[in-house]
Parts: structure tokens; sequence; C-alpha cells
């Protein structure tokens, strides 16, 4: 990250109050700010989006084991876009979905406690920013009839701000691949170029 980004990700933190933003987020950014990062792309180089045919059918394998969970290490952040707020209640919803993985032989999420994670509004000014410094990220779906228009819209923002392109789908245990998953990782690929992989059966 630049000086002149990680400086501003410190000050926005820093102003948490003002803002609005939970003194636990703002302490997570400005932590985030002072990471050195290995990937960064530069702001004049054109971002690539994937423009291919709908995605095969996973095998079992790979719905089983994505490329993202192959490499999670333990105390991984997660960054999940799309929570309702950014209070603990919030991110325990989605541990309870990892505790669920877990009891089901998922050997992949290790420890659920371990896990750190972190709820950002899609809306945040430095999305851009974090999408090229942190490497695991979310999406949650909830599981109400507004779940589908509410889920596209985040990913048209994470689109437009030129957010993370690969995202992992979580949310309430229980809700299974067809329908709204699977319609949603579609629209993913499709429309927006963004790879949502999607683990439940």
């Amino acid at each position: 990250m630049g000086k002149d980004q990680a400086a501003g990700l410190r000050q926005w933190a820093s102003t948490a109050a003002e803002q609005e933003c939970p003194a636990h987020v703002a302490e997570m950014l400005i932590e985030l700010a002072g990471k050195p990062n290995a990937g960064e792309r530069s702001p004049d180089e054109p971002r690539q989006v994937a423009r291919t045919p709908p995605p095969r059918p996973a095998t079992t394998r790979e719905r089983d084991e994505p490329s993202i969970a192959r490499h999670v290490q333990p105390g991984v952040t997660l960054m999940v876009l799309g929570l309702p707020g950014t209070a603990e209640r919030h991110t325990l919803k989605v541990s309870e979905l990892l505790q669920s993985w877990a009891r089901q032989g998922r050997h992949w999420v290790g420890d659920p406690g371990l896990w750190r994670i972190v709820a950002l509004p899609v809306s945040s000014p430095h999305l851009t920013v974090l999408a090229t410094q942190q490497s695991h990220w979310a999406l949650w779906v909830d599981d109400d009839l507004e779940a589908f228009r509410r889920a596209y819209r985040i990913l048209k923002q994470i689109d437009e701000s030129d957010g993370p392109r690969r995202l992992l789908a979580v949310h309430p245990p229980g809700v299974g691949r067809q329908g709204l998953l699977a319609n949603l990782q579609h629209v993913a690929e499709s429309y927006f170029g963004i790879e949502l992989l999607v683990l439940s059966r």
C-alpha cells in the first residue's frame, strides 16, 4: 500500500466516532494500514475482468475443497461484505457457518475460533485499497426474500469499486446450493467477472 493511501486509511479510521464506525473496526483498519502490501496493483494498470462463459458445474472435490480453502492458514483474516452491520453479533453469523462446516468434516476450516472475521461495508471508501492487500474475502448471503437483490447490488458495487474478484459465499447454515446461491454464482461470473465460491451442497 502506498504511503498516501495508508495515511488516508489511518486518518479515516481515527475519526471512527464521526463516521459511526465501531471502534473494533477502526482498530482493524489502522492495523491493516500499517501492513506492507505484496501485490498491490498500480492505479494506472487496467483491471482485467474475465469475460468467460458461465462456469461448468463444480465437481464434488472442488465443492468440498476449493482453492481459497486449500490455502487457509490458522488465524486467517476473512473480510466479509454484505453483513447488516459490523458488530460482533453480525460476524458471529459467519463463525456459526464455519463451525457448521467443521462439524461436516471440512478439515480446511481447522479451528473456527481461530478465524478473524472482519465485516466491512461495501460502501467503504477504502474497499479498493483493502482488496489489493487482503487475500480472503467473503460475501454474506442471507436467506430471506430480498437476499438475491441485496447480493446483486453488492456484487455490482464491488465491480464498480474495483473490489475483490474472488469471494467465498457465506450464509446461514442450512442454505443449499441450488436456487439462490447457484443463481448468484452465475450472475457474479457472467455479469461482473467475479468468482463466487459456493461450498453448500
